[in-house]
């Protein structure tokens, strides 16, 4: 179902978890906390947790898939989330599509929301390449994305000014 209000459309609704929230803040990734670097890490957590996904019969937080990714080989020494291994926690539901990494801005706004209206789960990455967000919504204007942010109280970024790239799941909902 959408909901509208303000402009914005949200097709699906996702849970908002922030990265530096006592439960895990200080949890380790690699050799740094969930709060220093795990926004990327965190935005996919809410992507799962949207779709009921669960990790190993636990629902999806910052915390319990930060303690899988650490189990199952999802970081790679340096602190950085391996996105192609979040297919692991349920093959049968979660894809790491072709399409999935973009480190530009390459792709329409009306492709972006067609993946937010099909499912798909979106995380941008913003402040010049620095910050990563899962984007929940969009506005009529054709520039604005709502999104869930693990590390700011921001609800809203410039498709135009603020995105710089994408990572895209494919998560089937049950």
């Amino acid at each position: 179902m959408k909901l509208k209000a303000a402009n914005v459309t949200t097709p699906f609704e996702y849970p908002m978890f922030k990265q530096c929230a006592d439960e895990w803040g200080s949890d380790l990734m690699d050799s740094k906390t969930v709060c220093q670097v795990g926004c990327l890490m965190s935005s996919t957590s809410m992507g799962l947790a949207g779709v009921n996904i669960d990790l190993d019969s636990k629902s999806s937080t910052p915390g319990t898939f930060n303690e899988w990714l650490r189990e199952n080989g999802g970081y790679d020494g340096s602190n950085d989330f391996i996105e192609s291994s979040a297919h692991k926690v349920d093959p049968d539901r979660v894809v790491w599509p072709e399409d999935a990494f973009h480190r530009t801005n390459d792709l329409s706004y009306e492709t972006i929301t067609s993946y937010l209206d099909q499912g798909r789960v979106v995380i941008g990455n913003v402040h010049n390449g620095r910050h990563f967000v899962l984007l929940t919504g969009y506005s009529d204007d054709k520039d604005t994305f709502a999104v869930n942010d693990p590390g700011f109280n921001t609800l809203t970024y410039s498709y135009s000014q603020d995105i710089v790239g994408y990572r895209i799941f494919d998560m089937k909902r049950e």
